[in-house]
């Protein structure tokens, strides 16, 4: 009997603890850093207060990109997909283990500033030219085509999506015009130009200075890198709410989030929560217990 409550008692927080992440908007980041390069996962609920994803802020893996300079990050399902500016390697890791995965290309750009995934595809272009080319590659890092899209597209923030509101849902690009330049324009899966400044941050009276983009399948956050926080827009491109950053401390670095991921973005990347890693234990604990009460009461009845 005791044992059965704890299990019951266990299953409760574990679902608990779980459900309060899956009931938030859960946002990525990496940022502009020199040395000391790490991720981080910010859980915002609906008044835009945001926190910290419980065990997922922490130094990349890969040693040789931890030194560099923190740019790009792209998420699909629970792997990770994450640059810096002084190389074309897009490294890999993973949400759960954040194991060093390797690179999954390298891509022959000097740099690169930002990465994302339509959920079959990752994209990457180059951070120093600015030259709108954006290279496609299967997750088993073949080269898979390009596509050419306005100047200054992917220099500092683009989204691969399937929104609703454009062009019917089907795959669109999103980016800002440059270095920390805005407005956001979306683009056509062919490269032309769909909406011009979708999303303007100096029309809502912030000015320039905006970096990475995410879309999570219901809203946009964008990074206003300079100054520690998110503006989160609808999916018609309405600007909604300012969320603050400043009271989350990072351990490694000054936050200057350069890119923005999460998942919900495609069809191919569907939505839900990032696993907190001390969840995940605890529900598999819970897991093992009820195991142990089936086969004690096999036993019992036989």
């Amino acid at each position: 009997m005791k044992l059965r409550m704890l299990v019951a008692i266990s299953a409760l927080i574990a679902l608990g603890s779980m459900q309060s992440v899956l009931a938030d908007e859960v946002v990525w980041g990496n940022s502009a850093s020199s040395g000391n390069v790490n991720l981080e996962a910010f859980s915002i609920n609906a008044g835009g207060v945001a926190t910290l994803v419980p065990g997922q802020q922490f130094l990349v893996p890969n040693l040789t990109a931890r030194v560099d300079n923190g740019r790009g990050v792209a998420v699909l399902g629970n792997t990770i997909y994450y640059t810096t500016a002084s190389s074309g390697d897009i490294y890999i890791t993973d949400a759960i283990s954040h194991a060093d995965g390797g690179i999954l290309v390298s891509t022959g750009f000097p740099g690169i500033a930002n990465v994302a995934t339509d959920g079959t595809y990752i994209y990457a272009s180059s951070y120093e030219t600015a030259s709108g080319v954006v290279n496609r590659y299967t997750q088993a890092g073949v080269a898979a085509g390009s596509v050419s899209v306005g100047t200054g597209f992917g220099r500092d923030g683009f989204e691969v999506q399937n929104n609703p509101f454009l062009d019917g849902g089907a795959t669109t690009f999103i980016s800002n015009r440059g270095d920390l330049t805005s407005p956001y324009d979306v683009y056509k899966a062919d490269g032309s130009l769909l909406v011009s400044a979708f999303i303007d941050p100096s029309a809502n009276g912030f000015g320039t200075g905006q970096t990475g983009i995410a879309y999570d399948g219901t809203n946009y956050f964008v990074s206003d890198v300079r100054n520690n926080r998110l503006f989160k827009y609808s999916g018609t491109g309405v600007y909604l709410q300012t969320v603050d950053l400043s009271g989350i401390p990072n351990p490694f670095t000054g936050r200057l989030l350069e890119d923005l991921s999460s998942v919900g973005n495609t069809v191919g990347n569907p939505g839900g929560s990032v696993p907190e890693p001390t969840s995940v234990l605890l529900f598999g604990t819970v897991l093992v217990g009820i195991g142990a009460l089936r086969r004690n009461k096999r036993r019992v009845n036989s």
